[in-house]
C-alpha cells in the first residue's frame, strides 16, 4: 500500500487497515499469551518436581504454587477472552472463506490455551475431596466407562463402547470398600487406563487390573498392568510431573498422570509406577479402607 504512487481513497485504506491490524493484533496477543503460558508452565513444572522431606513443607509449596497458578490464570484468561471474542465477532461479519478459517483457528487456539490454564488450576488447587465408603468394583467400572468416553472423544467418535476396550478387571473377594472421594479416584484411574491404552498401537489393550486388600487390611491395592511400549528410567522419573510428555511436539499436554498422583495424594493414598521399555508398565495404587488422619 505504501508503494502506491497515485491518489487513493483514504477512507477505504483506513477501513482496510483497521481490519488488517485488528487481526494482526489478535495474532500477536495469542503469541504473547502462548509464550507466557509456556513460561509459567515450565516454572510450575520445575517447582513441583521438588521433593521436600517434610510433608508440611510440601503442602506449603503446593499452596504457594496454587497462588502462582491462580495469578497466571488471571493474567492470561483476560486477554484470551478478548482475543476469542474479537475473533468471533470478525468471523461473523467476514465474507472471505479463507479469512473466516483464519479467525476460526484463532478461536481454536485461544480455547486450547484456556484448557491448558484450566488443567494447571485443577492440578494446583483441586476441589477438597469428599470421601465416603465406596465399593472398589464400582469405582473401577466407572473408570473404565470414563476412559472409554475419553478415547471416543480423542478419536472424534461416539461409537466406542466399554466392551471394545480390553480392560480385564479382577476384584478379589477380600477387597473391601475404600474411603475416598469416588469421583476424584474414578478420574485418576481413568487417566491411568488412557495412558495404558496409548502404550499400544491399536489403543485398545490389553490391560489387566487386580484389586485386593493388603496384609495389614488398611489399604486396597490396585495393580494396573499393560504390556505396551513401556518407559525408560528417565521418562519414568518424570511421568507424574505436570506438562511432561514423552510424545513429540504437538502432543497432548501431559497432565494425566500428574492429575492422578495429585488426586490419590489428596485422598490419602499412594502411587507407585514400574516400567521397562518394550515390556510394559505397572501402576500400583493404594487406597485407604478407613478414614486417615
Amino acid at each position: 500500500v505504501f508503494e502506491l504512487r497515485y491518489p487513493a481513497d483514504v477512507e477505504l485504506f483506513a477501513e482496510s487497515f483497521k481490519q488488517a491490524t485488528s487481526i494482526a493484533g489478535n495474532i500477536l496477543n495469542i503469541a504473547i499469551a502462548t509464550a507466557n503460558q509456556q513460561r509459567f508452565a515450565e516454572q510450575f513444572a520445575g517447582l513441583i518436581s521438588i521433593k521436600p522431606d517434610n510433608l508440611k513443607l510440601e503442602t506449603a509449596i503446593l499452596d504457594a504454587l496454587a497462588e502462582l497458578a491462580a495469578g497466571a490464570a488471571h493474567e492470561l484468561n483476560n486477554p484470551l477472552s478478548v482475543i476469542s471474542g474479537r475473533a468471533q465477532m470478525l468471523a461473523e461479519t467476514e465474507a472471505d472463506p479463507e479469512k473466516r478459517q483464519l479467525l476460526k483457528q484463532i478461536q481454536e487456539n485461544t480455547s486450547e490455551i484456556s484448557a491448558i490454564i484450566e488443567d494447571l488450576m485443577s492440578f494446583a488447587k483441586p476441589a477438597p475431596p469428599r470421601p465416603t465408603q465406596t465399593n472398589i468394583k464400582q469405582i473401577l467400572d466407572e473408570a473404565k466407562h470414563l476412559a472409554c468416553q475419553k478415547v471416543s472423544h480423542k478419536a472424534g467418535s461416539q461409537n466406542i463402547q466399554p466392551q471394545q476396550l480390553d480392560i480385564q478387571i479382577d476384584v478379589s473377594d477380600n477387597a473391601k470398600d475404600v474411603f475416598v472421594d469416588s469421583g476424584q479416584i474414578v478420574s485418576a484411574i481413568a487417566n491411568v487406563f488412557c495412558n495404558a491404552l496409548e502404550s499400544y498401537e491399536n489403543e485398545i489393550g490389553p490391560i489387566k487390573v487386580t484389586a485386593t486388600s493388603n496384609e495389614s487390611g488398611d489399604f486396597v491395592k490396585l495393580q494396573i498392568t499393560d504390556f505396551g511400549c513401556g518407559m525408560d528410567t528417565q521418562t519414568l522419573q518424570k511421568a507424574t510431573q505436570p506438562f511432561f510428555s514423552a510424545k513429540p511436539a504437538g502432543r497432548k499436554r501431559g497432565m494425566g498422570l500428574a492429575h492422578t498422583a495429585r488426586l490419590i495424594q489428596l485422598n490419602k493414598g499412594q502411587l507407585n509406577i514400574t516400567s521397562k521399555p518394550g515390556q510394559g508398565t505397572t501402576v500400583s495404587i493404594y487406597l485407604p479402607i478407613t478414614k486417615k488422619d
